[in-house]
């Protein structure tokens, strides 16, 4: 999810520039509302695991597509077998294709502790295709969260005479979650001091268990996990004063609003190139490799944890006063 979210602001900013030019974008459906409003663009679902299921669903999926239009160029953002198989349908009856280049080489130096410097971030990755295919633009600010509020009621849900904080405490792997814990010890500090009231953000049964538990503590804290439509979900979080997540899709999705995020690393590393897109890079907050060599651990996060003493140092050194100290210092709390 937050790969898709990533394409929206290069692709707002292109058409933008070239108002003339249609692009249709292939993508499960249920990312669709992010796309929402863009003008010139049309929305494909691909069925992966029905009609566009393997080697003849995918051929089967570029003749649908150019027995309705006519395509100059692919640009695949993926660059996976899948996407690699689109593309060579596409070559075959004579269309340019252009892939992007993820870098893995790099990225693999990275975690291995051989490269240092910052890495392009995935968005500037997604830019580089579409300007190899000739297109000549900026990547513009200032179309973030400009998408229109839908007839939901956002008012009802969020209490505009506090200050609100969304939290979204889950992501797919364990070295990128900082632990419910520490969301309570942080939600418990806070509340010391300031008036807030905190959303909570999630899915899945399990973790709408798990949030609603955490709600029950507080009176001040509400859980939005499991109850809206992804497009009334976006409409909430673009009602926030900030968003506390994990490298995650909320992150992202955050991000794309034109909210502050605060996100927490653990076994990631925001340098990688998924850091909160436009975000200070003080928002990122995360353990120093200096001081925790094993960090980064994967790109994705899906690796264990080695220490055995010290298990998820990465995330367990991670207090909650240093969020609040960046919280003040974006004058959220103050």
């Amino acid at each position: 999810m937050g790969d898709v979210v990533l394409s929206v602001p290069v692709i707002q900013s292109l058409l933008k520039k070239y108002p003339d030019t249609h692009i249709t974008v292939l993508t499960n459906s249920f990312f669709h509302p992010f796309f929402e409003g863009i003008p010139n663009l049309t929305l494909f679902p691909v069925d992966l695991k029905g009609k566009h299921k393997g080697f003849f669903g995918l051929r089967k999926l570029v003749n649908e597509l150019t027995s309705q239009q006519r395509f100059d160029a692919v640009i695949d953002l993926h660059s996976v077998i899948r996407t690699w198989m689109i593309g060579l349908f596409f070559k075959l009856k004579g269309i340019l294709v252009f892939r992007i280049d993820k870098g893995r080489t790099e990225k693999k130096a990275f975690i291995q502790g051989n490269k240092k410097e910052s890495l392009p971030h995935t968005t500037q990755r997604y830019y580089d295709v579409f300007q190899q295919a000739g297109f000549d633009f900026k990547l513009d600010k200032s179309l973030l969260n400009t998408r229109k509020d839908s007839d939901f009621s956002v008012n009802k849900h969020i209490k505009s005479e506090n200050i609100s904080i969304g939290i979204a405490p889950f992501a797919a792997h364990k070295s990128k979650q900082w632990g419910l814990d520490k969301i309570e010890a942080l939600i418990e500090q806070i509340n010391q001091h300031y008036k807030v009231h905190f959303y909570l953000f999630g899915g899945g049964k399990e973790e709408v268990d798990q949030l609603n538990k955490l709600a029950s503590k507080f009176e001040n804290t509400s859980n939005l996990a499991g109850s809206f439509k992804l497009v009334q979900e976006l409409n909430l979080l673009k009602h926030l004063d900030v968003l506390l997540a994990m490298d995650s899709g909320n992150m992202h999705i955050a991000t794309l609003l034109g909210i502050p995020v605060i996100s927490i690393w653990g076994g990631t590393h925001a340098a990688i190139g998924f850091s909160a897109l436009y975000q200070p890079e003080e928002n990122s907050i995360q353990i120093a490799m200096d001081k925790l060599p094993c960090r980064p651990c994967s790109v994705f996060g899906t690796n264990d944890c080695n220490l055995k003493e010290t298990p998820f140092a990465c995330m367990t050194q991670i207090t909650p006063s240093l969020v609040i100290e960046r919280l003040q210092d974006l004058q959220i709390l103050s």
